[in-house]
């Protein structure tokens, strides 16, 4: 009876615990990419022009996925909140309590930005940040339509999952190539650490599409100018 008894009070702690830090806000700062340049000659340079934070964020919507704020709420929070918003944290019912966000100094617009052009580097391309460099830059506008982390309630655990979804266009095209990335994970608790792993994880993916769309797109340039 004791053991069955100091259990449960352990149990009711652990979830005052966890209550409280799901109720809280959370700052994340995320870590940079290394890139590793690709071995040979750069195949061009590439200048990332903009990178345009374009989610939508209702104020209760029933589907986790959909980003939302708690504290002042959607309507009211300021436009840095929303530019550094990455999740939603949630009790074991799958309320909606806490906010996660980047730290401050970090939005998603840079983040975005940050990892392409890591990716760009691997590709074997030269990253300008001067739109009048001589090496005559493509010119890349990209819109972020989803960056969202978020958790499904289990019995035995939760699934933390990841959403990343970027149009990246070439400048003078009128279609954009989607890069469109789903990661998850089963955990126990939805921890800080636990966070920050399920996005770094969808960034590696992002950066890992990013890669693959545009050596293809460069071989499929180069078949083009051998067609007779």
């Amino acid at each position: 009876m004791r053991t069955i008894k100091g259990g449960t009070i352990a149990l009711s702690l652990l979830c005052l615990a966890l209550a409280g830090c799901a109720t809280s806000r959370s700052e994340l700062k995320l870590t940079s990419p290394t890139p590793v340049a690709a071995a040979g000659a750069t195949k061009g340079a590439v200048f990332i022009r903009t990178v345009n934070d374009q989610r939508s964020f209702e104020q209760a919507p029933s589907d986790p996925s959909i980003p939302s704020l708690g504290f002042e709420g959607t309507a009211q929070a300021s436009a840095d909140v929303k530019a550094r918003a990455i999740g939603r944290k949630r009790n074991g019912f799958g309320k909606a309590l806490g906010d996660v966000l980047l730290d401050d100094g970090q939005t998603v617009a840079a983040v975005v930005r940050e990892n392409l052009a890591a990716a760009f580097t691997e590709a074997g391309y030269k990253v300008e940040t001067d739109p009048l460099a001589a090496s005559l830059p493509l010119v890349i506008d990209v819109d972020v339509k989803e960056f969202w982390a978020w958790f499904q309630p289990g019995f035995w655990a939760i699934t933390l999952n990841a959403d990343i979804v970027a149009d990246v266009r070439l400048a003078g095209q009128s279609t954009a190539r989607t890069l469109t990335v789903h990661t998850e994970d089963k955990r126990q608790m939805a921890t800080d650490s636990a966070w920050m792993e399920i996005v770094q994880q969808g960034l590696k993916d992002l950066r890992a599409q990013a890669i693959a769309a545009r050596v293809a797109e460069a071989n499929a340039t180069v078949r083009l100018d051998k067609t007779p």
